[in-house]
């Protein structure tokens, strides 16, 4: 047997310290688990045990110097100038501790580390053993560094939750309220295979949506590379023939040179100012309410594209109160949580109008059934749910429903998106046709 000092977290989220005798930290981690404690940390006092310091001799032949001007800055002949100099490219320096890698960490590699850290934590290895792991066989640096800060947080007497809290752009608010649920409850493996499955999901929910916008997109830039080539090369060959020739030109025709005149003076850059207009309005609505609840609500009326939007948004905001309320966290901040998930200010409307209804006892399904966005048939089913007590599997039963419905909605776009591209393209390639040909046709009767 070996005695551990040990810091564990309890039922509440509080962290816990003291000493146990055990064979080693896998029996430590059960005999904590069966007082209710959830092992954070441990050391082996054995194992740390201090070796004897070799003694040290200091010996000096002469004295020291005392410190003239020229090592004020720690090197002989170094100047102000210098430190800032060296300085200046300390901070650049990508192996410092304290400044953050640049590059991003991806749903799917967040997922991966949750697993691992939950299957860590299943074969007795404490909190501190698994993110030392992780974080020095994590082949991301921005993933490495930030789990070196949680460690350094967790070893500082932070719960995990609040140590994931401290990096928002990696751990969302879903994910750290999974991980409080989980340290409350004392089922932190359970939780983060919980979040893992819930991050999956959201992986593909979001990919369904990309595959619905590449087809449009593709077909629309490969569209405007044909129609700008044919105004800039072709149409200008045709139009100098024409007056040359001084025959008088038909309206679609004279309508062809204007367009192929206002391509060749700069018009052939619309297509990039549509797409910064569409970007700086993005940006404007971050920074002004007004126009944000505006856009918000266009959008959901889109043509075609409406309908999918708000199925995708009402999916995630289930998906994500159904994995918080099956992870034990209270209704009220399940709520809250999923909330931030919307991201679209009329439909956090409904669910602030939610909120003040679970707060003051009436539940969920009254305002779903008042919310023009929300389907009748989630509010029948959130209704059974409350009525039965099962809210938590009525809840992931929709959002799997809803995740066919959006596959569904995902394939009617597309099925109407074809044949509507393709009609548009017929029209606008006609068009240009059509102008080129008309006025060869006058002339060959003329001539005949």
């Amino acid at each position: 047997m070996s005695t551990f000092n040990y810091i564990a977290s309890d039922p509440k989220g509080q962290s816990v310290r003291g000493s146990s005798s055990a064979i080693d930290k896998a029996d430590l981690a059960k005999r904590l688990k069966e007082q209710g404690l959830f092992l954070v940390s441990c050391r082996c006092l054995e194992d740390a045990a201090p070796s004897p310091a070799p003694a040290v001799h200091l010996q000096s032949s002469t004295p020291a110097a005392a410190p003239g001007p020229s090592t004020t800055y720690g090197q002989p002949g170094m100047t102000a100038a210098h430190v800032w100099w060296q300085n200046l490219f300390r901070r650049q320096d990508p192996s410092d501790p304290n400044i953050r890698p640049k590059g991003n960490i991806g749903l799917k590699e967040l997922v991966v580390l949750t697993r691992q850290i939950s299957i860590s934590i299943n074969a007795g290895m404490s909190f501190v053993e698994a993110l030392q792991s992780l974080a020095a066989n994590a082949q991301n640096p921005r993933m490495s560094w930030t789990l070196r800060k949680v460690l350094d947080d967790i070893l500082s007497g932070k719960k995990f939750s609040d140590a994931l809290a401290s990096h928002p752009d990696v751990f969302k608010p879903v994910y750290v309220s999974m991980a409080a649920a989980g340290e409350a409850g004392g089922f932190m493996p359970e939780a983060l295979n919980r979040t893992a499955e819930f991050l999956e999901k959201e992986i593909d929910l979001r990919a369904k949506i990309k595959s619905a916008m590449v087809y449009p997109v593709v077909i629309a830039l490969v569209a405007t590379l044909v129609v700008t080539g044919m105004m800039v090369f072709i149409v200008p060959t045709f139009v100098k023939i024409f007056q040359d020739m001084n025959a008088p030109l038909p309206w679609p025709t004279r309508m062809l040179v204007l367009a192929s005149n206002f391509t060749r003076k700069g018009g052939f850059l619309t297509p990039v100012a549509l797409v910064m207009l569409f970007l700086y309005m993005k940006r404007l609505t971050k920074q002004n309410e007004n126009v944000r609840l505006v856009w918000d609500e266009r959008i959901l009326h889109l043509p075609l594209f409406g309908k999918l939007v708000t199925l995708e948004i009402i999916t995630r905001f289930i998906r994500t109160l159904a994995s918080l309320v099956a992870n034990g966290v209270m209704a009220l901040q399940a709520i809250s949580v999923a909330r931030q998930v919307v991201e679209n200010r009329s439909i956090e409307k409904v669910v602030d109008d939610i909120f003040a209804s679970v707060q003051q006892g009436n539940g969920i399904s009254p305002v779903l059934y008042r919310s023009k966005y929300f389907p009748v048939l989630v509010a029948n089913m959130v209704s059974t749910g409350e009525k039965t007590g099962a809210i938590p599997e009525v809840l992931n039963k929709m959002a799997d429903y809803y995740d066919a419905e959006v596959s569904a909605a995902i394939r009617d776009v597309l099925t109407m998106m074809e044949p509507l591209m393709i009609v548009v393209m017929a029209v606008i390639v006609g068009f240009i046709i059509a102008g080129l040909m008309l006025p060869t046709f006058q002339m060959s009767s003329l001539v005949g």
